[in-house]
């Protein structure tokens, strides 16, 4: 009886033991406050937004370019 008094013991001890170490680590890595964290986001979806536009332009420059080409190469051939 006595050493399961002591290993209940040990398993609280444990127990506390983790949830001391994990209630530390939270506040260590604790998000920003909503209102910190709400601005980086709308920085990072501002920038995303805004490369994406860069991106699309360009790829849409290509396609361009491309049928361009296409459209003269099949005038081309229909020629031969």
């Amino acid at each position: 009886m006595e050493h399961d008094a002591r290993k209940w013991t040990a398993y609280a001890g444990y127990f506390f033991s983790g949830a001391a170490i994990g209630a530390g680590l939270g506040v260590l890595f604790a998000p920003r406050a909503g209102r910190e964290t709400r601005e980086k986001m709308s920085r990072w979806l501002k920038e995303k937004r805004e490369k994406g536009g860069i991106e699309y332009r360009a790829m849409r420059e290509a396609l361009e370019a491309g049928r361009k080409t296409f459209a003269s190469k099949e005038k081309e051939l229909s020629k031969t």
